[in-house]
Formats: structure tokens, sequence, C-alpha cells
């Protein structure tokens, strides 16, 4: 027989809490723990690390001041608690934003624990999946766009040529009233024209011409460039710039320039009142430089924001859908990325990040 002492067994089952203290702490999971009453008891470092939050502003309080960070309605929460309750488990996936960065998504999984009578709740982060899928749609949608634009371009620039040149022969001996609407006929074709300009941009092989930028002359140069267009529509154009002059960027200057018109003349068309669009030149986790455009326009609700880079996606009546898809594209091809945020009624924020090629 083997005998023991007391503080053996209170020794044992200390290692055992630590044990299990080391194991919960490094899950590869987000881990918390609630009781039957909705309290949070503990969080291990890499929910923490997933929520962006500190596990000492939740302990003690209620699951809802949990689910509050979370984009979903009332209605659902009540909805996924029923169901929780009803059969002692729940998986979802939802979209998180933290204070500070970009959407998170997320898959959480609730169960309850029989025998503690507990409930964990696992997150996993998946928004990397998340982004790179969408990357990969966004992709496969300019290559097919590609495809058809390779297909139709010379089917449809000859046609237009000759009708352009029939239209300027016409015009020589055409009555005022012919010429009138020969006008309205070019101006068209000129329209024509400039959608499959764009069509095809978004199609064909980069011959972009690499060097080294300065973005904040870049900026300043297309904010000179807009600012008579701003003026006449009576919105300000707010520079406001957080960086060093030797700020660079390896890129071709002249697609930049387009992108940054882009977000510039986008915000005006969404100010018909007038009003303020800020520019915002930043860095971002050291090796990246921002520049945010932010509007004060009508904004862009939940149901379209997804959409937006999608070709032939608009909802300008006069709008072709390729500009932000050819933002989108010139934005890859330089090793950045797009954030987009909006709020119905009080404007809209596009921020470009671009790799720096020098350190801060």
């Amino acid at each position: 027989m083997i005998n023991r002492k007391a503080g053996d067994f209170l020794l044992t089952k200390y290692e055992y809490k630590e044990k299990f203290d080391h194991i919960f702490q490094l899950f590869s999971s987000g881990l918390i723990f609630l009781n039957d009453n909705g309290i949070l008891l503990d969080m291990n470092s890499y929910a923490e690390k997933i929520l962006n939050i500190n596990k000492n502003d939740f302990i003690g309080r209620t699951y809802e001041h949990l689910s509050n960070l979370f984009n979903i309605s009332d209605e659902e929460k009540k909805i996924l608690l029923d169901k929780l309750k009803k059969d002692g488990y729940l998986e979802n996936h939802m979209e998180y934003q933290p204070t500070v960065g970009e959407y998170k998504y997320v898959h959480l999984v609730v169960s309850k624990q029989l025998e503690s009578g507990l409930y964990l709740l696992e997150i996993s982060d998946e928004s990397e999946k998340i982004y790179m899928k969408k990357r990969l749609d966004q992709s496969e949608s300019l290559r097919t766009l590609g495809q058809l634009a390779a297909g139709i371009a010379h089917e449809i620039r000859n046609p237009m040529t000759s009708l352009k040149g029939f239209t300027q022969l016409l015009t020589q001996n055409a009555t005022d009233d012919a010429k009138r609407y020969l006008t309205v006929i070019n101006e068209e074709i000129n329209k024509m024209e400039e959608i499959l300009t764009q069509f095809l941009e978004l199609s064909k092989p980069s011959n972009s011409k690499f060097t080294i930028n300065n973005m904040e002359e870049i900026i300043v140069e297309v904010v000179n460039f807009m600012g008579p267009q701003a003026l006449l529509k009576s919105i300000n154009l707010n520079i406001t710039s957080h960086i060093y002059n030797d700020c660079q960027v390896v890129g071709d200057s002249q697609l930049l320039k387009q992108v940054f018109v882009n977000a510039i003349k986008n915000g005006i068309e969404a100010m018909p009142q007038g009003g303020n669009i800020y520019i915002t030149i930043t860095y971002k986790l050291e090796n990246f430089i921002s520049i945010s455009v932010r509007d004060e326009g009508h904004g862009i609700d939940d149901e379209h924001i997804n959409k937006i880079f999608q070709p032939f996606f608009t909802t300008k009546s006069t709008g072709t859908g390729l500009g932000l898809s050819h933002v989108y594209k010139v934005i890859e091809e330089h090793g950045g990325s797009i954030e987009v945020s909006s709020v119905v009624g009080e404007g809209t924020t596009f921020e470009f990040i671009l790799p720096i090629c020098n350190s801060i």
C-alpha cells in the first residue's frame, strides 16, 4: 500500500490547476468561460488578442458587454440566445470591428459543459481566410472581365471610329439644327469611347513604370488638380500630413494619381450640397503609409459596401461601375490594400494602405 499525506494531494491538485491554466492560455483558439447566469469568469490571452480587448474590462460582467462588440442586432442576439438555452450548443460566424484596425471575421462555438455547468465560448479568427477569398473573388471577376474585354474591344472600336468620322463629315454641310444633333451624337460616342477605355484598362496586362515617388507630393498635386472642380461644387479639400518628407513609395505615379483623383471625385459627387473632404496622410504599422479620403456625403449602406469594387456595380444613375474596380487593381498591383468605412447620412472614408520603401 502506498501512503500519501494530505499535502501530497494538495500539491497534486495545485499542479493540475497549473497545468490546466498553462493549456488554457496557450490553446490555439480564444477561450472564454461564462457561468449559467452569463457572467464572464475567465478568458485566455488568445481571446484578448483576437478581440483586441483587456480581459480585466470584462471579467465579472455579463455576456451582453461582450456581445455588444459584434455586428449583430438585438433581434439576432435573442434568437441565438434562445437556441443556446434550448440546445446547449451554438455555432455561428460573425463580423467584429475592433477599436483599431479592419474588420475581423470570427467563428464562434458556444457549448455547455455538463460536468461544471459552465458555458465555454471558443473563438477562431478566420479573417485571413475571408480576406483571401474576397481577393480571389475580385481577381476572378477582373480576369473574366479581361477575357470579355479582349473579345469585344475590336468589334466595338471599329464601328465607333467610323461613326465618329461620318459625324465630322456631316457637320461640314449640316444646318444649325442638324449640327446640334450631330454634336450630341459625337458627345455620346466620346462617352462610349471613355467607357471602353476604362473597360480595357482593367483587362490589359500591366505596363506600369515603377519609380520611387514622394507620396505627399503626389497627393498635393492631385488636390491642386481637383481644387477647381471642388470649388465649383462648394467643397473644401483639406490635407493633413503626419509623415516625414522622405516617405517614399515604389509605384507608377500616374496610376497612383488616378486612384486619388477617383477617390476625391467620388467624394465630390457624394456631396451635391457642398461640404468638406479630408485627406489624411499618416504612417501605418511602421512600414506602410495610409492615405485616407473622407467625405461628408450620403454614405454607402451595408448592402452595397461589399460590392463597390465589383466591375459594373454602381449606385450612380450615370456611372459605369468601372472606376473603383480600376482603383482596386492599381492598389493591388502596388502591394497595397483598401479599407472602406461608411455611415449612411454622415459620409464615407476610403483608406489606401501602401508599402513604403524606406524605414521611418
